[in-house]
């Protein structure tokens, strides 16, 4: 049997609660039996379970979708169980399915090809799909949910402090480093030269905070004692959450086109800074999956509204190394010697 498992939502809970669940599941095959796994652009890192892994991101009607928790909706209808969002969800899986089925007779082109992928799948085998999108239990696991419960069962879906820890396992992500030699061109030097990585976020349709962070106050002060570098993002999906600086003196800005870049800066960066307004979003998340701690810097209403468990997280899902360090802006910014204070803490050895 080959297993196809088909992620369209928001990256924050393909980290919590899909790839933990995939890697579960992985323990429950057979030799013979073989697992796909079909994301956005380079999210490969992530199943290292998987025989192979297929980029969706190149079918035009999921580019323009947006993610919604574990959903993809109409660009034009943001309402989750609304007419239109069924009907564009049973049209969105049918193309998927076609895409996904003729790569897979055809294999991937060589260019794209990973040592993790071990085999390419046999042309004829049966094929079992699972969709974020829906509820689907296979060998005791649980993919995807009920839409019709999302957002008003406390349970369903959950990936805060009532995520079901035991449908998930976790491990370390192993960062690819092989976008190294091209980072380091562009910077004009050595990622073994001790540098902060900044990364802030934001997503035009989720504005929960009316507070403002100075982030570059922080920042300009912060690179006179660390090259500091300014990690800027947008994945191309419609309304999707971006990272975007103002020009900086002295710091080094570097567009990133995709998590394989993300990933081999975060490995390398001494310190993770990331800023919020907007949300606290999955660019946190990501640091502690790859074992290194990120430092959070939000104002102190996102802390209040409860999407934000973190020790629960930090003691029971980043067990290997990354933990969320949560910094409530106001406290940071309070005055100068706050702000020095705590760049002290972050160049210290």
């Amino acid at each position: 049997m080959v297993y196809i498992f088909t992620f369209g939502g928001e990256f924050g809970y393909e980290l919590f609660n899909w790839q933990g669940v995939i890697r579960k599941f992985s323990h429950t095959i057979s030799a013979s039996d073989r697992i796909v796994c079909c994301s956005r652009a380079n999210l490969y890192p992530l199943y290292e379970t998987a025989h192979q892994y297929i980029d969706i991101s190149e079918i035009e009607m999921f580019r323009q979708s947006v993610a919604c928790g574990y959903f993809a909706l109409h660009p034009e209808d943001l309402t989750l169980n609304s007419p239109q969002n069924l009907d564009f969800d049973r049209r969105l899986k049918k193309e998927l399915k076609t895409f996904i089925l003729k790569r897979l007779a055809e294999g991937l082109p060589p260019s794209l090809l990973r040592s993790l992928w071990r085999n390419l799948l046999p042309i004829g085998s049966n094929y079992k799909f699972a969709f974020s999108s829906e509820k689907t239990e296979l060998n005791g696991c649980r993919f995807g949910w009920d839409r019709t419960r999302f957002g008003s069962d406390p349970l369903e879906g959950n990936i805060y402090d009532l995520l079901d820890l035991k449908n998930n396992e976790y491990k370390v992500i192993e960062a690819p480093l092989e976008a190294r030699q091209a980072i380091e061109k562009t910077l004009g030097w050595s990622l073994e030269t001790p540098f902060v990585l900044c990364q802030t976020r934001a997503r035009d349709i989720v504005i929960r905070s009316k507070c403002r962070v100075p982030k570059e106050r922080l920042i300009e002060q912060l690179s006179r004692k660390v090259k500091v570098v300014l990690l800027s993002f947008a994945t191309g999906r419609a309304l999707d959450s971006y990272s975007a600086f103002r020009g900086l003196p002295d710091c080094y800005s570097y567009a990133c086109g995709s998590f394989v870049e993300q990933a081999c800066l975060v490995h390398f960066a001494k310190r993770c800074v990331f800023f919020t307004e907007g949300d606290f979003g999955s660019h946190m998340y990501v640091p502690p999956f790859l074992g290194k701690d990120v430092v959070a810097i939000a104002p102190g209403d996102i802390y209040d509204l409860g999407t934000t468990p973190i020790d629960f997280w930090n003691r029971n899902v980043f067990r290997f190394g990354g933990q969320i360090i949560p910094k409530i802006s106001e406290e940071v910014f309070a005055s100068q010697q706050t702000v020095s204070r705590f760049i002290d803490e972050l160049v210290a050895p």
